[in-house]
């Protein structure tokens, strides 16, 4: 179903993914939002808005239910963990919904419930027992969704991104963030890439990188092995510890170009058909599987990286979607299919009362609230003038 109208209502959804404390080891860290803030952005919302799921979302959207305007809905990426150990339980104690998109490539095996901040509430666990790292778990997501206060929808099955070019970028090294490479070879490992420490020793260092996009909008471009080898060969003395790409790149540039001058470097190019079933696998495939484990319609898609097409939107459609993320990417009209690019809530300058402020600000100017949205039109047309 697509509707475009220019009365559809702007209703607020804000964007979050890992919560919790910071993980020292993880190079993604940046991603985490720690508890305190958190607790400080989810305590406002629960005093100023009516927060709701993305069907209701969608249904005020099309018109199906009456508008509300105090609604807000709460998104956390990519199924963290710490969604569970952290953020669950203070959305409970907020009364706060929230949807979790989760990429079943990443759902973790363990078959049990993890302790999470209502044990440590309820003196079954130390507070230092909560601090884990990973993904969650069937059992986890079936009991969050239980409570009536999150809900799971797709981000996809993989949430990659391949090889597109020619183009060398870089090399493996140590403290690397090879999460993608590693996990296209890997998969089984992709749900321990953050907890184990060996995650980055699954490809020798001096492996070759390349451009690089979300998977659903790669045609893959798959690199001679040879070409790969030559690369490790090559750099096996180079000195790791002080990595500096264009130090390393030198010792291989003749070898490179020697490789794309005989046209061997790139050996297949993912071909429209392979393409269109690795689509299908993307978006229809993680549907399927996320409706068997958890016994729930999914309808609505998240695109990792915000990175999507049209082509991989319509597929989404017709697998029974009811709409999908737009990203900030793409330059896409008002529709009911389509959620718009989300509010992200973040941390400002290690402090707190800052970063409450401007998650108020963000949600204030959105909902053309003074002196919010005056603040914001005066910011862009400085923005402009600079």
């Amino acid at each position: 179903m697509k509707t475009q109208t220019n009365s559809i209502p702007d209703i607020p959804v804000v964007c979050y993914h890992s919560i919790g404390p910071i993980a020292s080891h993880w190079n993604r860290n940046w991603l985490t939002l720690e508890v305190p803030y958190f607790e400080d952005q989810v305590k406002f919302i629960s005093k100023n808005y009516d927060t709701i799921f993305l069907k209701e979302y969608w249904e005020m959207r099309s018109g199906v239910k009456p508008f509300n305007n105090k609604a807000l809905v709460i998104t956390l990426d990519d199924g963290f963990l710490d969604n569970w150990i952290w953020a669950y339980p203070l959305l409970k104690k907020y009364n706060l919904k929230a949807t979790i998109f989760v990429c079943p490539e990443f759902v973790d095996a363990s078959i049990s419930p993890r302790p999470n901040l209502d044990d440590h509430w309820n003196k079954k666990v130390s507070f230092q027992e909560l601090h884990q790292w990973g993904y969650l778990n069937w059992p986890e997501m079936r009991e969050m969704i239980a409570s009536g206060f999150i809900d799971i929808q797709s981000h996809t099955m993989s949430h990659t991104k391949y090889f597109i070019s020619d183009k060398l970028i870089g090399f493996h090294h140590p403290g690397n963030d090879c999460l993608y490479p590693v996990g296209n070879l890997y998969p089984a490992l992709k749900p321990y890439h953050i907890s184990d420490s060996s995650f980055e020793k699954q490809i020798p260092f001096g492996y070759p990188l390349f451009e690089e996009i979300s998977s659903v909008c790669a045609r893959i471009h798959s690199i001679n092995p040879a070409f790969t080898k030559a690369c490790i060969d090559t750099l096996k003395d180079f000195d790791y510890s002080q990595y500096d790409f264009q130090k390393a790149y030198p010792l291989v540039e003749n070898i490179y170009h020697q490789f794309k001058k005989n046209n061997e470097l790139i050996i297949a190019v993912e071909e429209e058909d392979n393409y269109r079933k690795r689509l299908e696998y993307e978006i229809a495939g993680s549907k399927v599987v996320l409706e068997k484990n958890l016994s729930i319609p999914v309808e609505f898609l998240c695109w990792p990286h915000g990175d999507n097409s049209h082509e991989a939107h319509a597929i989404a459609i017709k697998a029974g979607y009811l709409a999908t993320t737009t990203g900030s990417k793409m330059d896409i009209p008002q529709s009911v299919d389509r959620i718009p690019d989300r509010i992200g809530l973040f941390k400002t300058k290690n402090n707190r009362f800052l970063s409450l402020l401007k998650a108020r600000y963000k949600l204030g100017s959105f909902k053309h609230r003074f002196p919010f949205y005056q603040v914001s039109k005066i910011y862009g047309l400085l923005k402009k003038a600079v």
